[in-house]
């Protein structure tokens, strides 16, 4: 009887956030930013967050909400996958790490700031390191 296994996961992308997330408000959402995952079709990624120097409110979070394009036309940002990000408490700059779920297609990924301030000015990133599965 076949098994099913994961593949060994791609390289980590290039920064795709560029600056998009610089001085974002709390409580406001970004321009998106775009993965293409039409080519490779993995249904699985990890997400690595990285914030440039802030003190987050307790319970703070930032999400990355993850829409789609079909081809022709773009989601409006509402719906699609909502990764979250706690933060934790303190001055210094944060790296959050989290599954998500990918379709196969150009994806859009835009950043929701709830975490209570405004996020840093410079050194927010954001990396997709994606897999699937195999049977062997």
């Amino acid at each position: 009887m076949p098994a099913i296994q994961y593949t060994t996961p791609r390289t980590r992308s290039s920064n795709i956030l560029s600056t998009v997330a610089n001085s974002l408000a709390n409580g406001s959402e970004s321009s998106v930013v775009t993965y293409d995952n039409s080519g490779n079709k993995d249904p699985y990624a990890i997400l690595t967050l990285k914030l440039g120097s802030i003190t987050p409110s307790t319970g703070g979070s930032v999400s990355i909400r993850v829409t789609i394009n079909d081809g022709t036309d773009t989601s409006d940002k509402i719906g699609g996958e909502i990764v979250q990000f706690p933060l934790t408490s303190g001055a210094s700059a944060k790296v959050g790490i989290q599954k998500a779920n990918l379709p196969p297609f150009s994806l859009r990924l835009s950043i929701i700031n709830n975490s209570g301030v405004t996020l840093a000015a410079s050194g927010n990133e954001l990396y997709v390191r994606s897999w699937s599965e195999e049977t062997v």
